[in-house]
């Protein structure tokens, strides 16, 4: 078994994350869905494949479906240039 490579810092704002099935497979704990708050709306992004939820006001549906993504997504970040 590889071991997972240490995550990079949580971007600003976000509150939760989940590594996605590629993010396990690859070792790379930067594979992630990324859920954050603010004052009107939860969002939760992809990392890897850009997906996104959003739900207003302070809910756990944009953080439900980011661990539900998270554990199908196989998409692969797309390299830097």
């Amino acid at each position: 078994m590889v071991p997972l490579k240490a995550p990079t810092a949580w971007p600003a704002g976000v509150t939760a994350r989940f590594l996605t099935l590629a993010g396990e497979l690859l070792a790379d704990a930067d594979v992630t869905v990324d859920v954050s708050v603010d004052d009107i709306q939860a969002n939760a992004r992809c990392t890897a494949c850009g997906a996104k939820s959003a739900s207003y006001g302070y809910s756990d549906t944009a953080r439900q479906w980011a661990q539900t993504h998270a554990a199908h997504c196989r998409a692969l970040p797309r390299p830097a240039a």
